[in-house]
């Protein structure tokens, strides 16, 4: 733990030792579980664990991406393991907290204990109750983790809804209409699809909606954006995907921030902000 950490005193309190060099911690670790960012893992893992671990320890991966794309190698007398939840990490502590069941994915890489497999089991109930737990290898879970941020996730949804919101715009379409009915109504047609899956959410909608959904939504999602997403795919399958990230993390990741600073500045975030402004004043004027 670093010395500034304001959670110190709360991990004393636990009754857990607080050891602030990471290496020291690594040399009396049983198990170790690598959540940093995946940028930061590669330095950190030769700096503080490859020399470090015991024979045996546990190496955790939340994600297998390092691993999978060789960016590090571990040592042959260590389990490494993965056990990844299929749920944002919020999601996951709130879990947690409320004893709640979160879907994990979980692999080994490396069994050097012949106990991997039950570590990694043991380690998925503790932070995600019941699961389910799906059995499967670091290669599956990186590249369909990849592909499901890209194309619908964080990639394709987001675009969808910017697109949506500038059609109607530069249509002529009152701005403050279009950011609610593009933006803000996602929200109660992703909890029906999570909780329905698309039919059940199909099925809670006027005949109107669910006519337009079918017949609209088949011509935007076409042969050719399936092609694309082939495409997509296999970028990530032949590591065409990772040597692009790499690239721009060694040079301080400026594509990553150049899209950042652009789509804070999009219309519909300008919008964003107001409407949340409006309503934190709200709440302030009611308490």
């Amino acid at each position: 733990m670093r010395e500034a950490s304001p959670r110190a005193d709360q991990v004393r309190a636990a009754g857990i030792p607080v050891i602030h060099d990471p290496g020291d911690a690594a040399s009396k670790a049983t198990n170790a579980v690598v959540l940093i960012p995946d940028s930061k893992q590669p330095e950190f893992y030769r700096r503080c664990l490859h020399g470090n671990l015991p024979a045996k320890a546990a190496l955790v991966f939340a994600h297998g991406f390092n691993v999978h794309y060789g960016r590090i190698v571990p040592r042959e007398d260590i389990d490494v393991i993965l056990v990844a939840p299929l749920a944002h990490g919020e999601f996951v502590r709130r879990g947690f907290r409320e004893r709640g069941s979160v879907p994990c994915v979980i692999a080994v890489h490396q069994d050097a204990s012949g106990r991997a497999w039950d570590r990694a089991r043991g380690y998925a109930r503790a932070i995600a109750g019941r699961g389910p737990f799906i059995e499967s290898t670091f290669a599956e879970e990186v590249e369909t983790d990849l592909f499901a941020e890209q194309s619908v996730l964080c990639g394709g949804m987001p675009e969808l809804v910017r697109a949506a919101f500038d059609t109607l715009v530069d249509g002529g379409y009152n701005a403050d209409i279009a950011y609610f009915s593009c933006l803000r109504e996602l929200k109660a047609i992703a909890d029906i699809i999570w909780r329905d899956s698309i039919a059940g959410m199909r099925g809670q909608i006027s005949d109107t909606a669910q006519y337009g959904s079918i017949t609209r939504g088949r011509r935007l999602i076409d042969e050719d954006v399936r092609s694309r997403l082939r495409d997509v795919l296999g970028e990530i399958r032949s590591g065409q995907f990772a040597e692009e990230l790499m690239a721009d993390e060694r040079e301080g990741f400026p594509t990553l921030k150049n899209a950042m600073d652009e789509e804070s500045d999009h219309a519909i975030e300008r919008i964003h902000r107001k409407h949340n402004c409006d309503e934190d004043q709200r709440e302030t004027k009611k308490s």
